[in-house]
């Protein structure tokens, strides 16, 4: 079964801010469907695998290899 989730759900799903899914999505990074033509949804599957397949980097990081912090 799909479990659809709103804007809304989505990002407390993801931990982030409605206006922060709003960002991502509007950039193509963010899977989402099109209901009926106007509603927004997203499907939890998918969510979990694009939260799992971005790479967070911090500064802390780039110390690690040798690079400076611009």
């Amino acid at each position: 079964m799909i479990n659809l989730l709103d804007k809304a759900q989505a990002a407390e799903f993801l931990g982030v801010s409605v206006r922060t899914v709003d960002y991502f999505r509007t950039r193509g990074n963010l899977p989402f469907h099109i209901i009926g033509g106007k509603l927004v949804r997203f499907d939890v599957r998918e969510l979990e695998r694009w939260a799992l397949g971005r790479e967070v980097s911090t500064d802390n990081d780039k110390d690690k290899q040798g690079e400076r912090p611009q």
